[in-house]
């Protein structure tokens, strides 16, 4: 019998403590998340600018206001050289990319402090990736020569150039998976192959048709869906297995010659032709000759979809500071802000 209450005991305390720990957590105040900066929680701009300087703009996340030329706020008297053409990320740093000064700069990507400044070993660098605590980037070079495209091996640790690798082709956008490098082997509608790079020995493993010059790439669920497009022929999706680096399937889109920009989110491809926006399911077999909207810019430039946020970048007249201007996925226009000169991609700190 005593055993028998002590037990009872034992059981009611357990639960009693049970239920008041259940309380104390639901009833816990949620501790508020601490900015890791003054550009956390919201959007980086590239403006491509001009043969001498570019910037970056920062849009909050909540879309309530804008800051411009960012970098030079922070870095008084630095500049991150000229024709900006894109960004990346590894961990808490960003990678500037600048082709007019052959540069790439390191900063904090959510104080923009100067962490470094790379401006030996680059031949007109377009973009980059980083794998295993390396940095990774495309460089065009001779814009007339065709297969003297190379890749920039970059030290993290010295932020220098170590190697380079020889891609035989154009090389462009760039997107990492599974140790692998893929490489859009397009440029201004030259091209038509997808190059593979074990990252590790530095070794092309293979080269992928595609039939049409590449000129944006996309990994989704173990695909790279990659948009094709020049000016003369009807434009294609083209969907490789990462696994095998086979093509399985294609689509052509009768009647839309040079689509550009392909971002997938939400199982939604999404992709621009001139000045109109296109939204399709990622499984579909036929893509609809109808845009999901015609896009209020003079000159879409840049372009990219982010938490059911459609962004726009504005380049007008290349001469004019440009404009942003975010839409809903349904295709309804939300804010308008004002950029730097040719807005040419969206990065998000969030």
């Amino acid at each position: 019998m005593k055993i028998t209450k002590l037990l009872f005991v034992a059981i009611a305390s357990s639960l009693l403590f049970v239920s008041c720990s259940d309380d104390d957590n639901d009833n816990a105040a949620v501790e508020p998340q601490v900015p890791l900066g003054a550009y956390d929680n919201g959007i980086l701009v590239v403006n491509e600018g001009n043969g001498s300087a570019g910037s970056i703009s920062f849009i909050t996340d909540d879309l309530t206001s804008v800051g411009q030329d960012i970098f030079g706020t922070v870095n008084p008297g630095q500049g991150i050289g000229g024709y900006v053409q894109s960004m990346f990320f590894d961990g808490d740093r960003a990678f500037i990319v600048s082709n007019g000064s052959n540069k790439v700069t390191v900063v904090n990507r959510y104080t923009f402090e100067l962490i470094a400044k790379i401006e030996t070993g680059f031949s007109v660098p377009r973009y980059g990736v980083v794998v295993n605590g390396k940095a990774y980037v495309t460089n065009l070079a001779d814009f007339g020569n065709l297969t003297d495209d190379f890749i920039s091996v970059i030290n993290l640790t010295t932020y220098e150039v170590e190697s380079t690798i020889a891609v035989n082709a154009l090389a462009e956008k760039i997107v990492a998976e599974n140790g692998k490098l893929y490489v859009a082997n397009g440029s201004y509608g030259a091209g038509n192959s997808v190059t593979v790079i074990n990252a590790a020995t530095k070794v092309i493993e293979s080269t992928i048709d595609v039939g049409m010059s590449p000129n944006s790439m996309e990994e989704e669920n173990g695909f790279l869906y990659v948009l094709c497009g020049n000016v003369t022929n009807d434009s294609k999706v083209v969907k490789i297995n990462l696994t095998t680096n086979l093509k399985v399937s294609e689509i052509t889109m009768t009647g839309l010659m040079n689509a550009q920009n392909l971002n997938i989110e939400d199982d939604k491809m999404y992709f621009t032709v001139n000045s109109a926006v296109y939204k399709e399911n990622l499984s579909t077999t036929a893509i609809s000759g109808t845009p999901l909207f015609t896009s209020t810019a003079t000159t879409l430039y840049g372009f990219a979809v982010d938490n059911n946020r459609i962004f726009v970048g504005d380049a007008k007249d290349y001469a004019s500071n440009g404009a942003v201007f975010i839409y809903s996925t349904a295709g309804t226009l939300q804010k308008e802000f004002s950029a730097g000169l040719i807005p040419n991609g969206f990065y998000f700190n969030d």
